[in-house]
């Protein structure tokens, strides 16, 4: 292989290996996040499948007690938890809540899916202005303007924590929009998106 061939074939092995890439998009607290530490908080994520919604439960809740939290896998402690489609399904569940001792929500989910051109994507994408509004858990809010031009494929994933004993216009204490790009590894997408939801306790 000649010294051109073989700088434009490390050029390509690099260009291909910085594409994928887990970081922070925005976050966003309010003055009654610190709460959450001494508060029992049940990690829930809203996946499809099964399988896929326990390793990030377990993971974030495990990466939380490791920093001395008190964090409870939701499919450990409400196995037949379904998400409440009516005002009355969720009295239901905040009532279980309550009979458990569960005082706050951390609650993930994939916000949506982004493809891109050339690595920029046509509207800026941050924390959504009704988050600033501290939004009850009973009716979070999702960013629909997101952009959608081919190319390359960037997924927004999405934490929200809630502390159950404010009044309810105030229950959102965090919301975090990690921004994932091109991932080569679903291991790596959770680890990361894990520590993130970690390091807003630190």
């Amino acid at each position: 292989m000649g010294i051109k061939r073989a700088l434009c074939f490390i050029s390509i092995i690099i260009l291909l290996s910085s594409c994928a890439s887990t970081k922070l998009m925005d976050s966003w607290k309010s003055q009654s996040f610190d709460s959450l530490s001494s508060a029992k908080i049940l990690v829930i994520s809203e996946h499809p499948e099964i399988y896929v919604r326990k390793l990030y439960e377990t993971s974030i809740a495990k990466k939380l007690r490791s920093q001395s939290i008190n964090a409870i896998e939701a499919h450990l402690q409400f196995p037949s938890l379904e998400k409440a489609e009516t005002p009355e399904e969720t009295t239901k569940i905040l009532q279980l809540f309550r009979e458990a001792d569960v005082s706050a929500i951390i609650l993930t989910s994939l916000k949506q899916t982004i493809e891109t051109q050339n690595g920029a994507i046509s509207s800026q994408i941050g924390i959504p202005e009704t988050y600033s509004g501290k939004a009850s858990f009973t009716s979070p809010k999702s960013n629909e303007n997101l952009a959608t031009i081919a190319t390359s494929k960037t997924y927004v994933l999405e934490a929200l924590a809630y502390n159950l004993t404010l009044e309810e216009d105030k229950q959102l204490v965090n919301v975090c929009l990690v921004d994932v790009t091109d991932p080569d590894s679903g291991d790596r997408i959770r680890k990361t998106f894990t520590k993130i939801i970690g390091d807003q306790f630190k």
